[in-house]
């Protein structure tokens, strides 16, 4: 047996018995997984939990910087030197968090006055329900009780009775446990409010040395992986990078469309609370797909304070509205910029929100565009591979023809005959 067929079959082997190996591993680490899933799931509780201000830091410092990078290319780009090129990155980041203060503050204003009035209207309609209610228990009140039965009644004075008679003798079980009720859900909110502090401080941390991040990964990168590794993993980041910014930031400009549309639409037809709504509409479609009629449902409730029949007028409008924006608008803004047809975008928006709500529904999108990326890039070069191995091969039937040739007109010539068929099947 040829050598090259014995390293191929060890080869073989090996890569066989690896595969068992690491399936075994696999199945020992699930097995492990089932038997202490509790213990396994409290601990990871706990890690996130630790984990979760930093994490949402680099959130933050990713958003950010979509903004802060785009000022700092354009931000005196020939000063190399010098207290101006010192000053980009913290002038630009400064920038970009009064840019996002000032959008948060805009959207607000335009929101929250309208949404007040609508309200106090639902509250002034409440509270005439219950006056009418209030003169329909006077008036009727005795008809209600004579219409119950003496042991209601009897269960109804017991139970009173017992309540009193528990708060008297100072059993506080119930007020206990609404302090308890109190003290978590402000101990809750603490919690969030010093994670958000600690979050948008680690941002800050990471804008300001981001290129030495950058090359702190790059260097740990190259002492715990080999080099291929190494490069997949800086490869798939890159595509991840370009995915999700041109996702987030073909996602704003779609939802500054929208809502621009809805507010002057609503305008042209002389619909109320035409700038609150159409900034709610855009604020919800920030969601992919289904963020928009979110925002429309609060518009329809809003505008059904003033004119029912206008907010019946306004879900056609937002119908036809959606059609424009999902035929024409999404797939030439947000679906260029991420490649994905939009069956693809469907897909990943409601698997996203099936599987993880609205966070789901907004990261599937990136997510999908960057495995789909990968995939492809990864099909090209196995399409590569294959193309190169088919010429190699060919070169050398076609190097093994030309020797053989070249074998038989030597033995011809030696023997003083010419092979007739020297080139017979090459």
């Amino acid at each position: 047996m040829p050598f090259g067929d014995i390293d191929e079959k060890n080869a073989s082997v090996r890569r066989s018995v690896f595969l068992l190996a690491t399936a075994a591993f696999f199945a020992f680490l699930a097995a492990i997984g089932v038997m202490y899933s509790r213990q396994l799931f409290a601990g990871a509780s706990a890690v996130w939990a630790a984990f979760f201000p930093l994490v949402l830091g680099c959130v933050i410092a990713f958003l950010v910087n979509l903004i802060m990078g785009r000022l700092e290319r354009v931000y005196f780009p020939s000063a190399k030197l010098g207290p101006i090129a010192s000053s980009r990155r913290p002038v630009c980041m400064a920038a970009s968090f009064a840019i996002i203060a000032a959008v948060i503050a805009i959207i607000v204003n335009l929101i929250l006055p309208e949404l007040k009035a609508s309200a106090g209207v639902i509250q002034q309609g409440v509270a005439l329900v219950l006056q009418d209610l209030y003169r329909w228990a006077q008036d009727d009140l005795s008809l209600v009780l004579a219409s119950l039965d003496s042991a209601s009644l009897e269960n109804l004075e017991r139970s009173i009775a017992d309540f009193m008679a528990g708060v008297s003798s100072g059993d506080s079980s119930s007020v206990m446990n609404m302090l308890k009720s109190v003290f978590s859900t402000a101990t809750s909110i603490a919690h969030n409010v010093f994670s958000f502090i600690v979050a948008i401080v680690f941002s800050l941390y990471l804008l300001l040395d981001k290129d030495r991040v950058f090359k702190g990964l790059n260097t740990l990168l190259d002492l715990a992986v080999p080099a291929r590794f190494a490069s997949s993993i800086r490869h798939a980041g890159r595509v991840a990078n370009q995915a999700f910014s041109r996702f987030i930031t073909g996602q704003c400009i779609e939802a500054v469309i929208l809502g621009t549309l809805c507010a002057i639409g609503m305008g042209i037809f002389g619909m109320p609370y035409a700038v609150a709504v159409g900034a709610t509409v855009g604020l919800t479609a920030l969601v992919p797909v289904f963020g928009a009629w979110l925002g429309g449902a609060i518009g329809f409730l809003m505008i059904l304070t003033v004119n029912p029949m206008q907010a019946v007028w306004f879900i056609v409008f937002l119908v036809v509205l959606q059609q424009l924006e999902s035929h024409l608008i999404y797939p030439n803004v947000v679906g260029a910029s991420v490649g994905l047809p939009g069956i693809w975008v469907f897909g990943a928006v409601l698997v996203g929100g099936a599987l993880f709500g609205v966070l789901g529904m907004f990261l599937g999108v990136p997510t999908v565009a960057t495995l789909r990326t990968l995939a492809m890039d990864r099909a090209a070069k196995v399409r590569e591979r294959r193309a190169r191995a088919a010429e190699q091969e060919h070169e050398r039937d076609e190097q093994a023809c030309a020797e053989k040739s070249r074998v038989q007109r030597s033995v011809g010539a030696l023997d003083g005959e010419i092979a007739k068929n020297s080139d017979d099947g090459c």
